[in-house]
């Protein structure tokens, strides 16, 4: 097996499918540590049989075996979006990003990571990848800052097109039934990051 990733979480490994393998951490007890792992290895596998259920495009959940803390799940090709977001087709590219992350709030999953580092694009398709740190939750809070997340990546990593790329997510993410009140609550999650780092 090849390593093709890690986390602060979790070492990513590649045979014809993709193994995610959740280690140990020292600084906490070993029976907290266990649990948490064990917790997180479960959730993870929740949601991704939950995206399947929903035909949304994200990796197929093979197996989870949550004694060794591994799952192994289908391996989808193509650069990160990160890598490619800055072409011709960035805004519709944009508006399709936030449609989907509807859909995700629509269902009460919330990424927890949302990022164009977890996004994949395989022949002009969008995957989303990396639901270590993805919940349940149907809080308006949560969708916020789930959504504060993805701006400030693409303040720091697509600057140049930021501004035009979060106008054409907005157009996407009206289809989420509480666009209202996330977009309300966004305004107060960024009050709050700005005055931390006052």
């Amino acid at each position: 097996m090849e390593k093709i990733g890690q986390g602060a979480e979790a070492i990513i490994y590649k045979d014809i499918n993709v193994i995610k393998e959740r280690v140990k951490k020292s600084y906490r007890h070993p029976d907290i540590d266990a649990k948490l792992r064990k917790f997180r290895t479960r959730r993870e596998a929740k949601v991704l049989s939950k995206l399947q259920e929903l035909n949304f495009p994200s990796p197929i959940l093979i197996k989870m075996d949550d004694k060794s803390m591994k799952i192994e799940m289908e391996h989808i090709s193509g650069p990160k979006l990160r890598d490619k977001l800055e072409g011709d087709n960035y805004k519709k590219l944009s508006k399709e990003i936030g449609a989907l992350v509807a859909i995700l709030h629509n269902n009460s999953i919330i990424h927890g990571d949302l990022t164009t580092s977890n996004i994949l694009l395989d022949h002009n398709k969008l995957f989303f990848i990396d639901f270590g740190l993805s919940i349940f939750s149907h809080k308006v809070e949560d969708m916020a800052v789930d959504i504060h997340l993805f701006k400030q990546a693409l303040e720091s990593k697509h600057y140049k097109i930021a501004k035009d790329c979060w106008k054409e997510f907005l157009n996407g993410y009206k289809d989420n039934l509480k666009f209202k009140e996330v977009i309300e609550r966004l305004d107060n999650v960024e009050l709050r990051g700005r005055y931390k780092h006052k």
